[in-house]
Parts: structure tokens; sequence; C-alpha cells
């Protein structure tokens, strides 16, 4: 007595359908095993909309052009209101990969005052600024084309230094620094570098990095964790087996050695759906 499934395959799909039916991506002509590299790509160039308490850096000015518009997306992230439109216009595009974000985890902002389309007005300077689950930590605005400018990563290391803690490389001194263009020119070919900072402190990439494909380190590292995870649940679930047979023989089971099971995702827990008994079993509870 055994299952047929494939789990993996099963969160493909419920991948697929976040991808199409909430963000509005056309997913038709991709591979299924692209289909996780896109989706975590997509989920982190798109903040959850949930409310986060803005906190500005010391340096933080915003000039007196963008004031109103950064006074309507900062209403908008107190509020936990959808802050996509102030987005880049890439962030529908869904192969377009943000390097910037890849490398230091650093999102940039709009500041315009009015919607045209399904965007916020394009501004010329932009906001940069490094997102935690419930925090907006405010960097700077900058021109255009600052994407390499080392002085965000020094902003960031001098007012919030607990939240990048995790990617300092202790006793590790870096004697020849990156500059601003070779940074530009190694993001363009999905190529990581450390960044030292005035204080002689060096970093790894904030945001994660890019492996050679320019997808983030961590999305691909999550999508080999998760594939691993949903085979061990298949695993688990086939011993329990013989456990459930009177279950089944109550809802008509006769013997035969397969049993399709589909998996089944929740805010609360991952489980087991065996369409043709009715039979849902709780695999795995989420922390």
């Amino acid at each position: 007595m055994k299952i047929k499934a494939n789990f993996f395959a099963d969160w493909v799909e419920l991948l697929k359908d976040i991808l199409v039916s909430h963000w509005g991506y056309d997913v038709s002509s991709v591979p299924d095993t692209e289909i996780p590299l896109l989706y975590f790509n997509a989920e982190q160039r798109r903040p959850d909309q949930k409310q986060r308490e803005v906190v500005e850096s010391d340096s933080f000015i915003c000039p007196p052009e963008q004031a109103p518009g950064w006074e309507i997306l900062k209403n908008l992230i107190e509020s936990g209101q959808d802050i996509t439109p102030n987005l880049s216009k890439l962030v529908n595009k869904l192969n377009s990969k943000d390097s910037m974000l890849n490398d230091w985890g650093v999102h940039h902002f709009h500041l315009g005052e009015h919607m045209e389309g399904e965007f916020i007005k394009r501004t010329g300077p932009l906001l940069f600024a490094l997102l935690a689950d419930d925090k907006f930590y405010t960097i700077g605005v900058f021109e255009h084309c600052s994407w390499a400018d080392q002085d965000i990563v020094e902003i960031i290391h001098r007012n919030w230094p607990d939240v990048v803690e995790k990617y300092k490389i202790k006793g590790v001194i870096s004697s020849t620094e990156v500059t601003e263009q070779e940074r530009k020119i190694l993001r363009s070919k999905n190529a990581n570098a450390f960044v030292t900072v005035g204080d002689g402190t060096v970093y790894a990439p904030i945001g994660g990095g890019m492996v050679s494909s320019g997808y983030n380190v961590q999305a691909v590292m999550t999508m080999h964790k998760q594939k691993a995870m949903l085979k061990d649940l298949e695993d688990h679930l086939n011993k329990q087996m013989e456990n459930l047979r009177g279950l089944f023989e109550q809802r008509g089971y006769q013997g035969e050695p397969e049993l399709e099971a589909i998996l089944e995702i929740s805010d609360k827990e991952y489980r087991a759906f065996f369409p043709k008994y009715g039979v849902s079993a709780i695999l795995l509870s989420k922390a």
C-alpha cells in the first residue's frame, strides 16, 4: 500500500497559481523546473502588503520636489497598503532581475504624486530602502544610475549594523575595494563581490548574491531545500500508509497497490489529500 504522488510538482502548481492569479504573470511557456526560481524572484521584488514602521537614516533628506510623493508613499507604508505601484515597471516582467536588490538587498521607489496606469508617475530621483518584516529602513534619495554607490552600504552600516550583522565577514581585511563601475560590470555578469565600508568592516552580499543565471543565491538554496523536504514528506507518508489502512477501508478501499495523494499547503500546515477517498492527513505543521 503506497502513495502515488509528486509533492514537488504539486508545489510548483501552487506557485504557478500565485504567479498567475495574484501577480498577473504569464507562465504558459515557462518550464516547471524554473517556476520556483521565478516565483522567489518575483516575491523578493514585491514587498508584502503589511504595516511597517518607517525608520529614516541619520543623513536622510528628501528634496522638496519629491517631498509630497514621499509623504504619500510613507502613508502607504505605515498603513500597510500596496506599495508595488512605486516600484520599477520591470516588476511586471516575470524574468526581470534587480541586481542591486540581489547584491545589497536594497529596493528603489519612485516618488511621484499621481498614478499613470498601474504605476505612480516616474521620477528621476529615487528612494532607496532596506525592508525588514516590520521596518522600512529609509536610506536616502539618490539619482538614477546610483545603483552601485557605496554610500548606500555606508549608510546602512552606520545606522543599522545589527540588521546586517549576519553578513559581516569576520577576520577579513580587504586591501582593494571594488569601484562603483567595477561593481556594475560584475553585476552585469551575475558575479558577486564583497563590499568594504569606511571603518574596514567587510560585508558579503547583503541581498544574498547571485548565481550565474542571475537568480538570487537564497532562491536557489530555498528551492533545493524545499524539494528535499517535500521528498522527505512523501517518504514519511509512505511509511505511515499501513497505519491508515483501516481509515481507507472505511472509505471503500479494496486493496489497490497505489493511492493518489495531492499536496495541499495552508498558512498553518502541509497536508496530503487523497481525492478518491476524501481523506486528508497532516504532514507538517508550520512553526
